[in-house]
């Protein structure tokens, strides 16, 4: 694991990790505000509607953003490279305005449907749904290009502006469920503009790169978007799931044990961020990757357990303290997620759409039939097995075409 650190990798890997936990204590106060400010169902419906614009956006890909990262990564010259990323970033915008007119819409039949009151306040943030396109193609492009250093720090960028912003509100009128979305979605739309204004993008060239754009969609990033479209329907699958059969109470404890948790994979994925560009000409996964990734993910999970018997208390007050009950299961299967980086990452790169639309229908399938039936009978806990068993099968998947994809490489590479 000390090779990995030493290495050029290692310091890119380590500079986006510290930007991950950076993010993450950033979260954690974030939370903290608003859990503090809220009941613990009105926090329930705050993370219910930001998961209902986050499932909604997952469908408004097409395959642009795998094919913007690799595009990038391949992309010569500044002049170029400037050209390409303005063309993705118009590309994005298109898709965001398509995204709000859907989500305006949408929101008129998510009372009726799950029988909370969380439709007006979709209706009313509906026009920031763009924002979700252009964060994720600003991520592409980042990554793709291999700039870590700017992806470290705008990632950070949105809640750095949003945590003081909700202190003042909680401090001034107090925090509504409205105001904290509105908040939460125009932080993050300062963010896409200060990273824009610091990329500078050019809109030249539109018609050329519009059509490599066509042409990579059509070769590679249309199998990774069928993939994600599948993998799409589990988004969030699990929260309103939990908000339908068990209330937005419930929804809570979850979210709060879910954000504890998160920090197991920030490391797995500073890593397959940090080597996207890399694995793009490699043909397999450096060992000292590969066990650093498994040392991580197995030391974290168990400090953090036992770390969150104390945090969770403290940050969150005692009346999140039901989050403890399912926490280490959702360590177990955030930690299994942590493995899967390097590899997600390295097919990714290798242009193997096919095997992970394969992965994204099995283990999507699995996800969905076992939190429709284990979620109404064991609420949080059946979430925390459909989780857990998901990531154990993407796991075996991973290996079973990363090991096929290497044989087939040393094949052509031996004829």
């Amino acid at each position: 694991m000390m090779r990995l650190f030493r290495s050029a990798l290692g310091r890119q890997s380590l500079w986006h990790f510290s930007s991950q936990a950076l993010n993450a204590l950033l979260g954690l106060a974030v939370l903290g505000v608003l859990t503090r400010s809220m009941t613990v169902e009105q926090f329930g419906l705050y993370s219910f509607v930001l998961t209902v614009l986050t499932f909604i956006a997952v469908f408004f890909d097409a395959g642009i953003f795998a094919s913007a990262t690799r595009l990038m990564a391949v992309a010569d010259g500044a002049e170029y490279w400037h050209a390409r990323a303005g063309a993705l970033l118009l590309a994005a915008a298109a898709l965001g305005v398509l995204l709000a007119a859907f989500t305006a819409l949408a929101s008129l039949a998510v009372d009726p449907l799950f029988g909370r009151n969380a439709g007006h306040v979709l209706l009313l943030v509906s026009p920031l749904a763009i924002v979700f396109p252009l964060q994720e193609m600003l991520l592409s492009i980042a990554q793709g290009s291999n700039r870590i250093r700017f992806l470290s720090v705008y990632m950070v960028l949105p809640r750095i502006l949003l945590l003081p912003a909700l202190m003042v509100m909680a401090l001034g009128t107090g925090v509504a469920i409205e105001g904290a979305v509105l908040l939460t979605l125009v932080t993050t739309a300062v963010s896409i503009a200060v990273g824009i204004a610091y990329l500078r993008p050019r809109f030249r060239r539109l018609r050329g790169q519009f059509s490599i754009l066509r042409v990579e969609m059509r070769e590679f990033g249309r199998d990774m978007y069928l993939g994600r479209v599948i993998d799409g329907l589990t988004s969030g699958l699990d929260k309103m799931l939990l908000s339908m059969f068990h209330g937005m109470a419930s929804l809570g404890f979850y979210t709060v044990a879910l954000t504890m948790v998160s920090p197991i994979g920030m490391f797995s994925r500073a890593v397959a961020v940090s080597a996207y560009k890399r694995f793009a000409t490699e043909r397999r996964i450096a060992r000292a990757i590969l066990l650093g990734n498994l040392a991580w993910c197995t030391a974290g999970t168990l400090l953090l357990v036992i770390a969150c018997e104390f945090l969770i208390p403290v940050f969150f007050t005692g009346k999140y303290s039901a989050s403890l009950a399912v926490l280490p299961f959702l360590a177990a299967g955030v930690s299994l997620l942590g493995l899967n980086g390097p590899f997600h990452s390295f097919l990714a790169a290798q242009r193997q759409g096919r095997s992970m639309r394969m992965m994204a229908v099995s283990t999507s399938t699995l996800n969905i039939i076992l939190n429709v039936s284990l979620i109404p009978l064991f609420a949080m806990t059946g979430a925390a097995v459909a989780l857990i068993s998901t990531y154990a099968l993407n796991i075996a998947m991973n290996l079973h075409y990363y090991r096929k994809h290497i044989t087939a490489i040393e094949g052509t590479a031996d004829a």
